[in-house]
């Protein structure tokens, strides 16, 4: 996997890059120590991580645990590309969950171009929202 920060505050994680981020959790933390809104798209679905080893689980469980907190401030929502293949019902609802419980929402979307229209949406309610906060300071 391969973060994609060109489009920043739209993130990208693409699975099929032909290079890979040598420390994801590490550049996605400093992502949210920045303390700015984002978006992170992913262009690949959930999958079951059944080939996964113990110890990628392990430090991919650690690094959510650290940043529970600096999620639901920075990170608008998360969007997946599904492309031409639905993501299936068990899976999509574990993201949810996932999404709820780190207060970043999921959302499932068909295209690159849908996600990029989603994300800019997302990231403009919460500038607003903040907006609002600051005014009523």
């Amino acid at each position: 996997m391969i973060i994609d920060k060109a489009r920043f505050p739209l993130v990208f994680l693409r699975e099929n890059a032909s290079s890979q981020t040598e420390n994801p959790e590490a550049e996605l933390e400093a992502i949210l120590a920045d303390g700015l809104p984002f978006v992170l798209i992913s262009d690949h679905p959930p999958h079951e991580e059944d080939d996964e080893p113990l110890e990628a689980k392990k430090v991919r469980a650690l690094f959510f645990k650290r940043n529970r907190a600096l999620f639901p401030r920075n990170c608008a929502g998360a969007v997946v590309i599904e492309g031409a293949k639905a993501t299936p019902i068990p899976l999509r609802l574990a993201a949810q969950a996932f999404g709820k419980a780190f207060g970043a929402p999921f959302h499932f979307v068909p295209d690159e171009d849908a996600a990029v229209e989603l994300g800019n949406r997302l990231l403009m309610n919460v500038r607003a929202r903040r907006l609002v906060e600051n005014l009523s300071k």
